[in-house]
């Protein structure tokens, strides 16, 4: 009921925000009670200009769905989704009330639909595959909504049916599926959604590219490691996550390749205390780094010790192999990135872990030390609530230390 709550606030605000009529709002709300079992009066017809900010809206939604905005979803971005989908019903609402509530005689009516009805039938073309990782929130939605007028949701009910894990799986099995030679689990459940999701050729660009770049790191860290990694994913899906199993997403870790400091921003939103500057600075993180100058080997049966640097402390040497090792004093989200430029960022690993110690990536993996470049980070966030995407971002745009943020450097 939540998120069927949260989609109606916003179709409020994208009404507010394109300052629709208020003969057009009583209009979508008709549509929108015809569709819902929950019946209103029959309002007044709007005035054909009174469409134009509707068109406005849907051609924007539309627009945004189609571009890299829906690429690499994941299910935490509902404060992405939930809007295009807002916008998506709304239009669904118009075209519901014009079936029902415009004579047959009326032209001036059907030519102020016109491009509603052009558009709605655009976005209903959309790849709505892309919304596979959201597949739990498209549920939630499609719950309150009558069995009988699923059909009309396209955006809710295409591709619905499949794991919220499968383009991830898809990601990490790629040549596998495209051999022929992938497990039979795994060949069972993600060849009916490639069949899905196939003409969608900027999804599949973008899989593609991202199983270029697992597979590599998976080539690095050897076929043992790989086939550890594989179990762990279908063990957790099966148990249930635990805290470090959220970790399972570390191969598609770069060999931190051009890295030229690792930066460590904490504290955000945590309690604060005051500096020796007198100035507000958060507590409840530390962190250090572990340099295998052995990189990624281990000699002998036996475990290379690492070296432990500290801020200021000599980096590591190309070849070297890094962990980073922190400690939580209370249970925190971490979101852990790898940024290439000012623009360009990947998330690593996102998940809430429980006080204490913990390593990534964890065991016996390694990073390793590339040729030092320029503007590349690991970037390794900690907050108390859950951050939504923009509250990341600005997180790591806005690298100066504040109240509830301090950044932390390691030189590489």
């Amino acid at each position: 009921m939540t998120a069927f709550l949260n989609m109606h606030k916003a179709e409020i605000a994208l009404q507010k925000e394109y300052a629709f009529p208020s003969a057009l709002c009583r209009f979508l709300e008709y549509g929108r009670g015809r569709l819902l079992n929950s019946p209103c009066d029959a309002p007044s017809l709007p005035e054909a200009a009174d469409f134009e900010p509707l068109v406005k809206m849907l051609v924007t939604a539309r627009d945004a769905y189609g571009s890299d905005l829906t690429l690499g979803l994941d299910a935490g971005d509902a404060e992405i989704v939930i809007p295009l989908l807002a916008a998506f019903n709304l239009g669904n609402y118009a075209c519901e009330a014009a079936d029902h509530l415009t004579a047959p005689a009326d032209h001036a009516q059907d030519i102020a639909m016109e491009d509603v009805f052009e558009l709605s039938d655009d976005i209903e073309d959309l790849p709505f595959g892309r919304l596979i990782p959201c597949n739990e929130l498209r549920r939630e939605l499609l719950g309150q909504i009558p069995q009988e007028n699923h059909f009309l949701f396209t955006w809710l009910t295409e591709c619905v049916q499949f794991d919220i894990d499968s383009l991830e799986r898809i990601i990490q099995t790629w040549d596998e599926l495209w051999d022929k030679t992938a497990p039979g689990d795994d060949a069972e459940a993600l060849v009916p959604v490639l069949t899905a999701i196939q003409s969608d050729t900027a999804l599949m660009d973008h899989l593609k590219a991202e199983a270029g770049f697992h597979t590599s790191v998976m080539k690095a860290a050897g076929e043992v490691s790989r086939q550890q990694h594989m179990e762990r994913i279908r063990r957790s899906a099966e148990e249930g996550p635990g805290i470090m199993d959220h970790l399972v997403s570390w191969f598609r870790m770069p060999a931190v390749s051009g890295a030229v400091a690792l930066v460590l921003m904490v504290g955000i939103y945590f309690g604060t205390q005051v500096g020796k500057d007198g100035q507000p600075m958060p507590i409840g993180v530390t962190m250090e780094m572990l340099v295998y100058q052995d990189g990624l080997a281990v000699r002998g049966g036996e475990e290379t010790k690492p070296d432990v640097r500290k801020p200021g402390d000599i980096p590591p040497e190309e070849g070297d192999a890094i962990q980073l090792r922190f400690t939580l004093d209370e249970e925190a989200y971490i979101y852990l990135y790898h940024q290439e430029s000012s623009d360009k960022r990947e998330l690593l690993f996102s998940g809430k872990l429980e006080k204490g110690t913990h390593v990534f990536p964890d065991k016996s993996k390694r990073m390793r030390i590339g040729k030092p470049g320029e503007d590349e980070y690991i970037i390794l966030m900690a907050s108390e609530r859950a951050l939504n995407k923009i509250d990341q971002t600005n997180a790591m745009v806005n690298k100066t230390n504040q109240p509830g943020l301090i950044i932390i450097e390691l030189e590489l």
